[in-house]
């Protein structure tokens, strides 16, 4: 009983008309390959036949090419407002533009008619396309439907529907989420160096006020005529690393490794010996 009642739903909502706007089309060779969020219009509105759209020829049968409408994919807040079919060598009218290719295959859709669409922004219409048809034995449009041009022996024709509505659930302005409460500060682990910044916004840790402040670097001297580059490098201004205690960090300061820390001691050398310890000729290099 349960499966027949979601079988009945699923079947009137099937046939229920979707008054949504087109917002992209596109054309394909193999109907099994209509892209995700479209859907091809395979039969024909009148004679419920085969909607392929292929050119006829009496020397060789060319591939098949299905129109297919999406309502959810394409350019956010565009839709399309009008269809046209055009001759191959016509230029579409101004601000309509060709579907002059297959999206699976890459191949040309037809050799001697071409269809072209206009898309217009949701704001600035009233109306736009809710569904295109084709019609395999009638000559004009059908009651309710806007004649588009008759392509290799068919009629399309599409329909137009208000889309105030769907435009206005559209534009909703999106509510900004609340940020996050902050996290809270991390307990103190009892450093009297590198104090915990609690709630400042620093990306740098504050000395303590009793830590001795570095003195300020001393004038460099004046051996010539003051000019407007030495007066910005002048020691008014401190570099990037003045005031940077140089200590080490106090948990390696330990009972147990304090007698352990040694620092190298830098041998002084002259010129002469670091030329002569780590002199290079570059011979081979110079030979290939």
């Amino acid at each position: 009983m349960l499966n027949s009642l979601s079988a009945i739903r699923r079947s009137i909502h099937g046939n229920l008309p979707d008054d949504r706007p087109v917002k992209s089309i596109t054309l394909v060779e193999n109907i099994s390959n209509c892209p995700q969020g479209f859907y091809p219009v395979s039969r024909t509105y009148d004679q419920d036949q085969d909607a392929d759209l292929r050119e006829s020829s009496i020397f060789k049968s060319s591939s098949a090419r299905y129109l297919c409408l999406s309502k959810t994919e394409g350019l956010p807040n565009f839709v399309v407002s009008e269809l046209l079919v055009i001759n191959e060598k016509d230029f579409p009218p101004a601000g309509f533009s060709l579907l002059n290719r297959t999206s699976d295959s890459e191949q040309k859709a037809w050799k001697k008619k071409q269809l072209c669409y206009r898309l217009v922004n949701l704001k600035n219409t009233k109306s736009a396309v809710t569904d295109i048809i084709i019609c395999s034995r009638l000559k004009k449009a059908p009651e309710g439907f806007i004649f588009a041009g008759e392509l290799n022996g068919v009629t399309i024709c599409y329909k137009m529907g208000n889309v105030q509505d769907s435009h206005s659930n559209t534009c909703q302005t999106p509510q900004i989420p609340n940020r996050p409460p902050r996290p809270a500060p991390p307990p103190p682990v009892g450093n009297p160096t590198y104090p915990n910044l609690q709630e400042d916004d620093h990306d740098y840790e504050i000395l303590l006020p009793g830590y001795p402040q570095p003195r300020p670097p001393a004038p460099l001297p004046s051996t010539g005529p003051i000019n407007s580059t030495q007066t910005m490098n002048s020691g008014s201004s401190n570099t990037a690393m003045e005031g940077v205690p140089f200590i080490i960090n106090p948990k390696f300061l330990t009972s147990a490794n304090a007698s352990k820390v040694t620092l190298p001691v830098i041998k002084a050398r002259s010129m002469q010996q670091l030329l002569k310890d780590y002199s290079y000729p570059f011979t081979i290099e110079r030979q290939t």
